[in-house]
């Protein structure tokens, strides 16, 4: 509704700036026209004026000076001057169907309206009345009569009426507006739900209509496009899984064979060796299995969450013990850093477990001549989010590639092509944060190790479980 208050608004707002420009247009044209007009030669009444002024008496006859004979000329107007008496004591090309004698009527008749269809102008002269006349239809004549207080409230009544002209305008634009913000108002609403990926269908008819059909053809076209890359997704991730599924059986087996050769006393040492490569191996190829699996999962969203408060102290400390219960090397330290022991987040245990063992795991793997490893547990100063970072001094990498570490690898994306290891492992907890509605940070330079920092929203429950 708010926004189909401010298309309104803007609309008129709009028209009365459009309705005030044709008005000031429209008044500065007029205004030209008719000072042209008045400007563009010699009025009638000036024209008149100056013939009267520049006859003079010569004895008994009178005598026109050249430059008024040319201004007379130059019009194809004709000059008489009457006497008291209404006779003709002078004149200039005098046309044949003008009289020369007129009466007091006739000279009054005239002197307001026409001469035998010739529009004249009568100016005072010493010895008469000069009488100007042009040719037929040249020029009109009209004579109004006006009140005097009517005149003088014409400024006021002018107002009026270009107020009165503004509050129609505006009527006008606010009912076009109401009607426009109407057709629209369906066509917003199908437009916010095309945008949240909805199936929507507008009413093809009024001024919008083939701007209906077109939104409807587009939604057709997008449901359409989702649907086969759904089939596509679910295609492609039920693949996966099938593959990873039947790999796991006779990888299980290679294991097992391997781990009793491995374990067999009577084995000769060479052999018994090779059995620890091939279990090694088998291990590291059960781990990739699974890394895509789950990737796979959480990139289509088919990976359920089993979410409980977890108190992140609680994990961090577990995480440190498997690592040194399964014979970390000497090379390698692990150390916590606990901000608060009750800091805690709404999670899958077993989802954030792994992204973690996941991130201590690149840190052994891409530092083979050691490093020092913490686990930190923080908060944020509004307490809005949680924070668990490993962090190690080891080699660390480019600033410029931290963004290639959270792409899938071979992805469009990437900007360089994975340097070493599968790939999968920071992508992994990069949508394994996504999913529980955090993110993964990365910071890292060369030689100024890594630090790899799980941002999760915080939990408010204290009874996480442990």
């Amino acid at each position: 509704m708010d926004n189909i208050i401010r298309l309104i608004r803007r609309f008129t707002g709009v028209t009365f700036v459009i309705f005030a420009g044709i008005i000031t247009l429209n008044l500065v044209m007029l205004g030209f026209f008719v000072f042209k007009e008045i400007n563009a030669g010699q009025s009638p009444q000036h024209a008149v004026e100056y013939v009267a002024n520049h006859l003079q008496r010569n004895g008994q006859s009178h005598i026109l000076d050249i430059s008024s004979r040319q201004m007379l000329e130059d019009t194809e107007a004709w000059a008489m001057l009457l006497d008291e008496g209404g006779q003709v004591i002078w004149d200039y090309k005098l046309p044949e169907d003008v009289p020369r004698a007129y009466s007091l009527t006739e000279v009054a008749k005239f002197t307001r309206h026409f001469l035998q269809e010739h529009p004249v102008y009568v100016w005072e002269h010493t010895d008469g009345l000069v009488v100007l006349g042009y040719p037929k239809d040249s020029y009109a004549k009209y004579h109004f009569d006006f009140l005097v207080p009517w005149i003088r409230s014409l400024p006021q009544r002018s107002l009026y009426l270009l107020l009165g002209n503004i509050v129609l305008g505006c009527m006008l634009a606010i009912i076009i507006g109401t009607r426009l913000a109407r057709s629209l108002k369906p066509l917003t609403g199908v437009v916010h739900a095309l945008g949240k990926e909805e199936a929507v269908r507008a009413e093809e008819k009024g001024i919008f209509g083939k701007l209906a059909r077109s939104i409807n053809d587009t939604s057709e076209m997008l449901r359409e496009r989702q649907a086969a890359l759904r089939i596509r997704n679910e295609a492609r991730s039920n693949w996966i899984a099938g593959i990873s599924h039947d790999i796991r059986t006779p990888l299980s087996m290679i294991l097992g064979y391997a781990s009793a050769l491995e374990e067999h006393a009577e084995m000769p040492g060479e052999q018994r060796q090779q059995a620890a490569i091939i279990r090694k191996q088998g291990e590291k190829l059960r781990s990739l299995v699974n890394d895509l699996n789950l990737v796979s999962k959480l990139e289509y969203e088919m990976q359920p969450l089993n979410m409980a408060p977890i108190r992140l102290a609680a994990l961090a400390r577990q995480v440190a013990a498997d690592f040194l219960n399964q014979g970390l090397d000497e090379r390698y330290a692990i150390a916590l850093q606990i901000k608060e022991e009750y800091i805690q987040a709404e999670a899958d245990r077993m989802l954030l477990l792994r992204a973690i063992t996941n991130l201590v795991q690149n840190c052994i793997d891409h530092n083979p001549d050691g490093c020092d490893i913490w686990l930190l547990v923080n908060q944020s100063a509004d307490g809005s989010a949680c924070q668990f970072a490993v962090m190690d001094n080891g080699v660390g990498i480019q600033r410029e590639a931290l963004g290639d570490l959270l792409k899938l690898p071979y992805s469009a994306e990437r900007q360089h092509l994975r340097q070493n290891g599968h790939g999968l492992g920071l992508p992994m907890v990069a949508r394994i944060a996504e999913a529980h509605r955090g993110q993964l940070l990365l910071e890292s330079d060369t030689g100024q190790g890594m630090c790899a920092t799980i941002e999760l929203p915080s939990c408010s429950d204290k009874a996480a479980s442990s």
